[in-house]
């Protein structure tokens, strides 16, 4: 009579806590060159501006964000999905380790200032203050700023009409074509817009 034989690795399957590791952990790790990370200074800087830091601080803290990313990058920490735009990816990541820098910072002692009031007791504690969609805008607008100065000139000049409110016939006027070309260079400044940004 054979008798089957447990394996174990099929005990050790069974026994073992069902631990699950993070979907960012199972991606391999990325190397970038550090400047590829500079290269995004600016990008933070407006992240960094959009978080509350005012300008005398805003350096040291886009240093202290280029910093943490490339030694995080260094020990392996980088593990973007393999099927986003690696600039996207790149920028999210950024993202995170700059709001994190920002919040540290704003809650230093030495950031914290005093404001004196005549009745200390009237004096209401501010409701705390949500700034991600303040971030998150101020992100997509500067994109929007990037993508939008990299059209043609003709696309930018029919863009900003039709934003401005200027009906088909007045922008066709100023643009001094006809009103069948002027929906067709409106529509295909749009989409030249909707592509720069989607990269």
């Amino acid at each position: 009579m054979q008798t089957r034989r447990r394996t174990s690795s099929g005990v050790h399957e069974r026994s073992a806590p069902g631990r699950r590791l993070p979907s960012f952990a199972k991606n391999p790790a990325v190397r970038l060159p550090v400047e590829r990370i500079v290269a995004e200074r600016g990008w933070i800087a407006a992240l960094v501006t959009g978080g509350g830091v005012p300008r005398r601080d805003r350096d040291d803290l886009v240093q202290a964000v280029l910093m943490a990313a490339w030694m995080a990058v260094e020990a392996g920490r980088y593990r973007p999905d393999p099927s986003v735009n690696p600039t996207r990816a790149l920028r999210a990541w950024l993202r995170g380790i700059t709001w994190r820098k920002a919040s540290h910072y704003r809650e230093r002692a030495c950031v914290r200032q005093e404001v004196p009031v005549a009745d200390p007791w009237s004096a209401r504690p501010e409701p705390p203050r949500d700034d991600e969609p303040l971030v998150d805008a101020r992100e997509r607008l500067l994109a929007v700023r990037l993508a939008f100065s990299k059209l043609p000139r003709r696309d930018r000049e029919a863009l900003a009409l039709a934003a401005a409110g200027h009906g088909l016939r007045d922008i066709a006027r100023r643009l001094r074509i006809p009103a069948s070309m002027a929906v067709e260079q409106i529509g295909r400044a749009r989409r030249r817009l909707r592509g720069l940004l989607e990269r």
